[in-house]
């Protein structure tokens, strides 16, 4: 989880990999209101989300939070929890808390609903935590957890292994491979009975090359190591290149999706 930390420790990286999606998605419906509109969240609930990042995905619904709901937003990383905070500002039925997945630190049976987007995959012992999350849930709460299959910006590898074969597989999909849509249910069945898997359709077509580059700089992997200077600049021009080949397009593919667990 450190490595995540210092990967995510301010809201730079995790903006850069926010906005392509937000910009180029071919799916016009912002996936921040779609997570929304697929919560099945009662009024009086009590509610906790796990790795809420900079606190996007509750500034973006702020005005369709019922004011009966009791939220926990809580971050692994200091510096998300920090970005939140400013964004939101105060709400009386909301509070802040660092809290490891693998430990949360409250009694069973206390969550309506838990959520985790995007998480999981980041998880060590995920599947300590998966139990942690059946623990604190009430017995008929619900479990929301988003992530990415293994196709997902898969066309980006393309693009590095065409540039520089010693490139190749340097963006292997190690989240869907820890806990994607293919295997998800899987991990979550020892602990929930009640397993929907919810996609969200749709891919990507950009025609800014610099928010490729960004994208694949803010990997927290050595490419940002090896695409810098001369190299980087080339490597935009290469991704120009493609780019007209295609209309002035270049397209990747989206595999995103929610399960819902009880």
């Amino acid at each position: 989880m450190e490595k995540v930390e210092k990967q995510y420790r301010n809201v730079a990286n995790l903006n850069s990999r926010i906005q392509i999606h937000q910009k180029y998605s071919t799916n016009k419906k912002d996936w921040h209101e779609w997570l929304f509109e697929q919560y099945r969240i009662g009024p009086n609930s009590n509610v906790l989300e796990l790795g809420c990042g900079d606190g996007t995905f509750w500034f973006k619904n702020k005005g369709r939070i019922p004011k009966s709901w009791t939220v926990t937003l809580s971050d692994f990383s200091s510096g998300m929890l920090a970005d939140a905070q400013n964004k939101l500002g105060k709400a009386p039925n909301m509070s802040f808390r660092k809290i490891d997945i693998q430990d949360i630190p409250y009694e069973d049976d206390q969550f309506d609903a838990v959520i985790a987007n995007h998480i999981l995959y980041h998880v060590p012992d995920r599947q300590h935590a998966i139990q942690e999350i059946r623990r604190v849930l009430k017995p008929h709460g619900v479990f929301y957890a988003s992530t990415v299959g293994e196709k997902h910006m898969m066309e980006l590898n393309e693009l590095l292994k065409n540039f520089d074969p010693s490139l190749s597989d340097v963006l292997t999909n190690v989240q869907a491979r820890a806990f994607g849509l293919e295997n998800g249910e899987e991990q979550l069945r020892a602990y929930f009975q009640h397993i929907q898997l919810k996609p969200f359709p749709g891919g990507l077509l950009i025609d800014d090359v610099q928010a490729i580059a960004d994208y694949i700089l803010s990997s927290g992997t050595e490419v940002r190591h090896v695409l810098a200077g001369e190299k980087l600049k080339d490597f935009i021009d290469y991704l120009e290149r493609e780019k007209q080949k295609n209309n002035g397009w270049i397209h990747v593919t989206k595999a995103t999706g929610l399960f819902e667990s009880s």
